[in-house]
C-alpha cells in the first residue's frame, strides 16, 4: 500500500523538479549565450543562477498546471511561446532589469528573442519532442541547434575582440550539453511526482514581488517588467484548449534515456562551425544576424500568440 507523502516531502520534490528544469534553462539562457567561461564563473555562481532562475521556473510551472495550459495539439507552439514570454520577462524584467536597458528593443531582447524562443520553445519543448522521434529524424534537427550554438559563440570574437580556443569551446559546449541532458533527465524522472504546489509557488512569488518593489524604488521605470509579466499571464489564463488527461507542463517526455545520447550531436556540430567562423581573417558579426532576425520574429510571434489566445475567449 502506497503511503501519502508528507507536505515537506511534496515540497522537496517540487523544488527538485523545478531545479532540474532550471538547470536546463540556465544552460540555454546563460551558458550557451555567453558561450565561454567568463572571469568569476564558478560552480557556486552556476548554482546561485539556477536558484534565481528557479523562481521563474516555479511560477511558469504553476501557471501551466493551474490553468492547464496544453503543450500538445493544434497551436501548441503559441501556448509554449506564451509560457516562454512569462519566463523571459520574469528573468529579464523582475530578477534583473535589462528589459529597460534600451527600450523598446529590450522588450524583445532578450526576454522574448532568447528566453522565449530558444530556452523555452526550443530547449524545453522542441528538443524534447525531437528526441521522441526516430534517431534519423532527430539528428538533423539537433545538428541545427549545434550549428546555431557554434555560430552564435563565434560572435564574441567580433564583440569582444577575443574568444575561446577551439579546444576550450569544445570542452565548454560538451560539458554544458551534459548539464542540459542531466536537467532534462531529472525533470522527466520527477515531473509526474512533483506538482508545483501552492507553498513553493507563493514563496517564489513573494521573493519576486520583493525584487520588483526594490527595483521600482530604485527606478520606477522597472515596473515595465511586471507589466509585461501580467500581459503574458492574461493570455495564459484564458487560452484554450486546456489539457484534460495529460500533465500540462511545458515539456514533452519522458523520452527513453538512451535518446539523450543524441544530444552529443550539438557539441559535435557546434565545434567545427565555431572553428570555421573564428578562423576567418576578420571577425564575423554573426550575433547581429541573430539579433536582426529574432527581435522582430519573437515580437510578431508573441503578438500572434497573444491575440490568438484572447480571440478564442471572445474577449
Amino acid at each position: 500500500m502506497a503511503h501519502a507523502r508528507s507536505p515537506l516531502a511534496r515540497l522537496a520534490l517540487s523544488f527538485a523538479a523545478t531545479a532540474c528544469l532550471a538547470v536546463a534553462a540556465v544552460v540555454v539562457s546563460e551558458s550557451w549565450f555567453w558561450a565561454k567561461l567568463r572571469p568569476g564563473d564558478s560552480v557556486l555562481g552556476f548554482v546561485s543562477t539556477v536558484v534565481a532562475y528557479g523562481l521563474a521556473v516555479q511560477v511558469v510551472r504553476f501557471v501551466a498546471q493551474r490553468w492547464r495550459v496544453s503543450a500538445t495539439g493544434p497551436g501548441a507552439w503559441r501556448r509554449i511561446l506564451l509560457l516562454g514570454a512569462l519566463f523571459g520577462w520574469l528573468v529579464e524584467g523582475v530578477i534583473v532589469t535589462t528589459v529597460i536597458d534600451d527600450l523598446p528593443l529590450t522588450i524583445s531582447w532578450t526576454g522574448l528573442a532568447w528566453h522565449a524562443l530558444f530556452t523555452v520553445l526550443v530547449g524545453w519543448w522542441w528538443i524534447p519532442r525531437t528526441l521522441d522521434r526516430p534517431a534519423r529524424g532527430s539528428v538533423w534537427r539537433l545538428a541545427a541547434v549545434g550549428a546555431s550554438v557554434g555560430a552564435w559563440a563565434a560572435f564574441w570574437r567580433f564583440e569582444e575582440g577575443a574568444t575561446s580556443s577551439i579546444g576550450e569551446f569544445a570542452a565548454y559546449v560538451g560539458v554544458t550539453t551534459v548539464a542540459f541532458a542531466a536537467g532534462l533527465a531529472g525533470w522527466w524522472a520527477l515531473r509526474h511526482r512533483a506538482a508545483p504546489g501552492l507553498p513553493g509557488t507563493l514563496t517564489a512569488l513573494l521573493l519576486l514581488a520583493a525584487l520588483a518593489v526594490l527595483n521600482a524604488i530604485e527606478n520606477p521605470l522597472t515596473l515595465v517588467g511586471p507589466a509585461l509579466v501580467g500581459l503574458a499571464v492574461v493570455a495564459l489564463i484564458t487560452t484554450t484548449p486546456r489539457a484534460v488527461d495529460a500533465a500540462p507542463e511545458p515539456l514533452a517526455g519522458p523520452t527513453p534515456w538512451r535518446a539523450l545520447g543524441r544530444l552529443a550531436v550539438i557539441p559535435v556540430v557546434a565545434t567545427p562551425v565555431f572553428a570555421l567562423l573564428t578562423s576567418a581573417p576578420d571577425p564575423i558579426p554573426t550575433g547581429w544576424l541573430f539579433y536582426a532576425i529574432t527581435v522582430p520574429l519573437a515580437t510578431v510571434l508573441f503578438v500572434v500568440a497573444w491575440v490568438g489566445a484572447r480571440r478564442r475567449t471572445g474577449s
